[in-house]
């Protein structure tokens, strides 16, 4: 099968698993071989020897031998002759032969513990406990179709590190057979290409795997924790701005302006700077036709 075409390299993988289960392990050059042999990569190897993780073995020498181990359940009688086929092409999970003998009550106490032993376990022939009818719940309003499903016994099954779909079959197949109620609790379900990759990193560092159990605890958003803005004062109305004027001339102190220095109708009593002013208007207003006369130390001038 594994020179087959039509069989998946994920496919070939789990045969040698298989093989590798039923031998009860094998030498590690035939394991390399077979790898080889199935085209196979070389690190499908490490998957092969995490399977010692859940109690497999998956390698010995040629000379070691041991005792088969003793099985979990006591096996079945063989299969009528119309039905050998089918009972062969059937796989039946060890949860199925558990269930089986759970309904029987033929569990081994000591291969499956009890978490909390019952109050009346040792004791099968104990009395029931008489009850009032006061106390007891009425049924005559019950319908009669109601009864049988009331009664029926639960049983929850938890199996830890995930339940594959065979094991879902087997409960619906035992819960129709016996009449029972039986709930599956588990945290995923497995189907085979995650169960062999789940193998695999048995071996891979954990901090790669990212397990949400060894991350660190998520946080709020830092802006949770900032204050709030305070809210900004609405923006006040600015009355508008006048125009400004620009300042008027001075036409009224130009207008008492004079040349001669003293405004027009002002005061008779000049300022201190008024004598000058006068003489200087007095040298300008002399009479053209005198004429000035000089004198160079002669006498006078005889008059003829």
């Amino acid at each position: 099968m594994l020179d087959e075409e039509t069989v998946a390299p994920p496919d070939r993988l789990r045969l040698l698993i298989l093989y590798l289960l039923y031998r009860d392990g094998l030498h590690p050059a035939d394991v390399q071989k077979l790898l080889s042999h199935a085209q196979l990569p070389p690190q499908d190897s490490q998957i092969l020897n995490n399977l010692e993780i859940l109690g497999a073995r998956t390698s010995r020498n040629l000379k070691d031998s041991r005792p088969p181990p003793n099985p979990l359940f006591p096996r079945k009688p063989p299969p009528p002759v119309g039905q050998e086929e089918f009972l062969i092409s059937r796989y039946e999970p060890a949860l199925q032969s558990l269930l089986e003998a759970h309904a029987t009550s033929n569990v081994d106490a000591t291969t499956f513990p009890y978490t909390k032993p019952p109050l009346d376990m040792g004791n099968e022939a104990a009395q029931p406990t008489a009850t009032s009818l006061r106390a007891a719940k009425p049924t005559w309003a019950r319908a009669r179709t109601n009864v049988s499903t009331e009664n029926r016994q639960r049983v929850i099954v938890f199996m830890a590190g995930g339940a594959t779909y065979s094991e879902s079959r087997a409960c619906y197949d035992i819960c129709k057979s016996t009449s029972r109620e039986i709930f599956l609790v588990t945290s995923h379900m497995l189907t085979p290409s995650l169960f062999i990759r789940q193998v695999g990193d048995l071996s891979a560092d954990k901090r790669r795997l990212g397990i949400p159990a060894e991350q660190p605890k998520p946080q709020a958003p830092k802006h949770l924790f900032e204050p709030d803005e305070q809210p900004k004062p609405p923006p006040q109305q600015q009355q508008p701005q006048r125009a400004q004027r620009p300042p008027e001339p001075p036409s009224q102190a130009m207008a008492g302006m004079n040349v001669n220095g003293r405004p027009n109708g002002g005061s008779q009593h000049p300022s201190p700077a008024a004598p000058q002013q006068a003489n200087s208007s007095a040298k300008l207003t002399k009479d053209p036709d005198k004429k000035k006369r000089h004198h160079f130390g002669f006498g006078k001038k005889d008059k003829y």
